[in-house]
């Protein structure tokens, strides 16, 4: 039983803490489930959550009409064992707010609470005990908040010195005192991780890092290449774009000078074209302002195209040792699971606290910032995974891991998108005539701009329609042969295709009509089409 491990886990502070929990545990065993129930004679459980601001220096309460004082928000467990959920739901219920997450899994306070009778819906409700299960609850103070009339009124903020001053209920006060005091002690519990974590993640990474071709030495245009490669693309499948990107440009002057047909078909496959066109602008731009030598300082390199705050982080920690963290997905995933961080690892802002807690240790005098930045990228890769369950047996920092101590490793990181992508539907025509396809050239802006395509219309057509199509383009069809359909994937749009094979009599002249040959060696096509084939 779930509720059982709970409790039993919970560790009392005081003889008082120590007593609830053990009469609670008795009546588990005895009651069950029963006791999630209001109608359980022996008393209820219910759950409350102590809500503070970010910086842990006020509080959201409101003034309870049954309590006649201003207090805490939670409520009845109605059958719910997942207690900290059930607090989560009635502060959000009883103030209105949205963004809301605990400060970690941890039960904070277990507390037998005497309720008065009191009057609920018209219907007398007898006095009565609660076994008051308590976790402490972060809202950020910029969102709106409102009153839960039937229950409570004049939701607001106060500091938490005022805390005395505006609660009535006598008995209530050492309870509030003493869940400040705790979600402080974890906020310092979790910086003070920051700093333990150093030296054993960096001996564990000289141990076990993986031989990655652009590990071979410092030099900041190896590293730069396989940072932009890298991005949304598995280690496995940029060895070989890696080494021959660099076999046919070895430096920066020959990216600069690489015609932009050789580039694309080199960069095929990767996906996001724009990339390495931001590459060979930057190197050109370094060959005219640096006279060919890679920028050394991270205002610098920040400013240079299509470089971001993580590559440019990346390269000067990883290049020139300098303290500049790059925080990536899986540095993030890493610290909200060491952490237990439930913020969302989407917002901005996240990422920016993370990044500026990085840097503290980072300037830390025993850091030796090449080394983290790669330990930081090793562990997220290869045992703080994103998909499946992490391998805390073999990870160096699993004494520090709060996720890990508090048996939540699998509901973190948290990631909520605010954006659906949007799906695109398209007909995409394979054109054949005497072992030529036809292709022709995206435009010069927007997705995929100025790449070889496969020809395609919007919205799925009918074989009739698109025979139509045909006729449209100039195409004599020769043999109707077959329809796929496939999906690509982009970072905002989802592409639903439906692949039309027509082998044709004659090559229009509205097309390029090119060899398997030259579709390999010379037009670069991408993989939103060229996996139709």
């Amino acid at each position: 039983m779930r509720l059982l491990t709970e409790i039993k886990n919970f560790q009392p502070y005081t003889e008082q803490e120590k007593s609830a929990q053990e009469k609670l545990f008795a009546l588990l065993e005895q009651y069950g489930n029963k006791m999630l129930d209001r109608d359980c004679e022996a008393g209820h459980i219910t759950c409350s959550g102590f809500i503070l601001s970010p910086d842990l220096q006020e509080t959201l309460m409101a003034y309870h009409l049954i309590y006649q004082s201003v207090g805490w928000t939670g409520g009845h467990a109605d059958g719910n064992d997942d207690l900290l959920g059930v607090a989560i739901r009635e502060a959000k219920e009883e103030t209105s707010v949205t963004q809301i997450y605990p400060i970690s899994r941890e039960i904070l306070s277990i507390d037998i609470l005497p309720v008065p009778a009191h009057q609920k819906y018209g219907n007398v409700i007898p006095e009565h005990l609660h076994y008051n299960i308590t976790y402490g609850l972060i809202a950020p103070k910029n969102q709106a908040i409102s009153d839960k009339p039937d229950e409570n009124q004049n939701v607001h903020w106060l500091a938490i010195q005022e805390i005395k001053k505006q609660c009535t209920e006598s008995n209530m006060i050492p309870i509030y005192e003493k869940i400040i005091n705790r979600m402080q002690m974890i906020a310092e519990q979790k910086q003070a991780i920051l700093a333990k974590l150093i030296q054993p993640l960096s001996d564990w990474y000289l141990e076990n890092k993986r031989d990655l071709p652009w590990r071979k030495d410092q030099n900041p245009y190896h590293v730069w290449v396989s940072e932009i490669m890298l991005q949304q693309t598995r280690v496995e499948a940029v060895k070989n774009y890696y080494t021959r990107f660099l076999n046919a440009l070895p430096n920066i002057q020959a990216l600069a000078n690489c015609p932009e047909e050789q580039l694309l078909k080199l960069w095929e496959g990767l996906g996001y074209y724009n990339r390495v066109r931001n590459m060979q602008k930057t190197a050109k731009f370094i060959i005219a302002n640096y006279q060919g030598k890679f920028p050394e300082t991270y205002q610098e390199i920040k400013a240079l195209s299509g470089i971001g705050d993580y590559t440019a982080g990346a390269i000067c920690s990883i290049c020139y040792n300098l303290p500049t963290p790059a925080v990536d997905g899986n540095v993030l995933r890493v610290m909200a699971r060491l952490q237990e961080d439930y913020r969302n690892i989407l917002d901005l802002k996240c990422k920016a606290d993370i990044t500026k807690q990085l840097e503290k240790i980072y300037i830390s005098p025993n850091t030796n910032c090449n080394i983290l930045t790669q330990a930081f990228m090793e562990l997220g890769a290869i045992v703080c995974i994103p998909n499946g369950s992490p391998k805390c047996g073999i990870c160096p920092l699993n004494t520090l891991c709060m996720a890990k101590q508090n048996q939540s490793t699998s509901l973190l990181p948290v990631r909520i998108k605010k954006h659906k992508k949007r799906i695109v539907l398209k007909t995409v025509f394979i054109l054949t005539c005497d072992n030529k396809i036809a292709i022709q050239k995206r435009p010069e802006t927007g997705l995929l701009a100025s790449l070889w395509e496969l020809p395609n219309v919007e919205n799925f057509l009918t074989p009739e329609q698109a025979i139509q199509q045909c006729s449209k383009w100039d195409i004599q069809p020769k043999e109707f042969i077959k329809i796929t359909n496939k999906k690509h994937v982009f970072t905002h749009i989802t592409w639903e295709m439906q692949g039309i094979f027509i082998t044709c009599n004659q090559q229009s002249a509205n097309f390029i009509w090119a060899s398997p040959e030259e579709l390999e060696n010379i037009y670069s096509l991408p993989t939103a089409f060229r996996c139709l084939f």
